[in-house]
């Protein structure tokens, strides 16, 4: 059998492409389509396979936020005759490919386009403000909706990576799809056996944007008097540390190991903002590490309330603040957050996918 990978671009190593990398170990011999790649971030497991990148737009990647016009164009321009199966994963345009009438697409998404669904005014606020460029954006934006639901009608099979993101399909395209959360590194977290000590402080972390609300995290922590650590790195960076006060540390870019003593470390792992899922969350869980998390979003997949994480329900300092509160007066046991973040290991994902394929293979998926 045939197998093709199609992912949005490779330009950074985050949750979407460690997702990529499970799945095309499950087919060695698939071949990668992808719109932009940077071969210098790829780990040797996906660097060593063909990859067929798109040659206009890869020597335009570093104008990449600017050209989501042209993406359907060049996702559409892939040959993929003769694959027999199809797996895309998909933030952007991947499950826009066109495939052959008799081969098996499966997109695995992560999410539909955000910037022109339900954010559109978190990613395009100021340039739909501006008189003549704010009616080019609204009509381009138009235009990528209406695609986007046509090409969704490509897909044989959505897997969503959330309870959320498939009710966002099920909103934004029509369709049905089954929920398998993405591959977490329990093992390299595990808190089993290790004898740190919790440490005082708060953890968030992640990379460093607006969405997910860093500056609340800040503000209620410096209103609490409690130490916060903020570890990653992002456009957002300055922008924190300009409202941070002296209970706040900053991380930057940590490595490794450093990534794993923090999460085993913090007394709480903030999650302030709506996400599609938490990757980062599940990380803390299997360091024994109990989750602050908005009551929204993919976490209400992962937040058992007193047992692995606590709620709060406003975007407010105030309810951030009660729900730390809360979580300090709840005795925690590290074993059982480990155990419950096992449900999310690779292995549990793999299996998962590797029975949906088998289905897939045996039978029709009526939209």
């Amino acid at each position: 059998m045939r197998v093709a990978i199609v992912h949005d671009w490779l330009v950074t190593w985050r949750g979407g492409e460690k997702v990529l990398d499970a799945i095309a170990s499950l087919y060695p011999d698939a071949t990668i389509f992808t719109l932009f790649c940077d071969y210098s971030i790829l780990p040797a497991s996906i660097r060593s396979r063909k990859i067929i990148v798109h040659p206009t737009a890869n020597r335009l990647r570093r104008f990449r936020k600017l050209l989501l016009p042209l993406m359907p164009v060049w996702i559409e321009s892939f040959d993929l005759s003769g694959f027999d199966l199809v797996i895309s994963t998909s933030s952007c345009v991947a499950k826009g490919v066109i495939v052959d009438p008799s081969s098996r697409h499966l997109c695995y998404i992560h999410s539909p386009m955000r910037y022109i669904w339900d954010q559109r005014e978190e990613y395009l606020g100021r340039l739909r403000k501006l008189p003549i460029l704010g009616f080019f954006v609204e009509a381009l934006s138009s235009l990528l909706r209406i695609w986007d639901m046509v090409s969704s009608t490509r897909v044989d099979l959505f897997v969503a990576n959330s309870s959320f993101v498939k009710e966002r399909v099920r909103k934004f395209y029509g369709r049905h799809s089954i929920v398998i959360p993405p591959p977490v590194d329990v093992a390299r977290f595990s808190s089993k056996g290790v004898k740190t000590s919790k440490s005082g402080y708060l953890l968030a972390a992640g990379a460093l944007v607006g969405y997910k609300r860093f500056d609340l995290a800040i503000k209620a922590c410096e209103a609490l008097g409690k130490k916060l650590v903020i570890a990653g790195d992002g456009p957002d960076l300055n922008d924190l540390k300009s409202i941070a006060g002296p209970n706040t540390e900053f991380v930057e870019s940590p490595d490794d190991q450093t990534w794993v003593t923090l999460m085993q470390g913090a007394n709480a792992f903030l999650f302030p903002g709506v996400e599609d899922f938490g990757i980062t969350a599940i990380e803390a869980m299997a360091a024994g590490t109990p989750v602050i998390a908005r009551r929204r979003g993919g976490a209400l997949d992962f937040i058992v309330e007193g047992e692995t994480g606590v709620f709060f329900d406003e975007a407010s300092v105030e309810s951030l603040v009660g729900a730390i509160k809360k979580c300090e007066d709840i005795n925690w046991n590290r074993e059982s957050l480990n155990d419950f973040a096992e449900k999310f290991s690779l292995g549990v994902f793999l299996a998962k996918m590797q029975v949906t394929l088998e289905e897939l293979n045996e039978r029709e998926y009526l939209n």
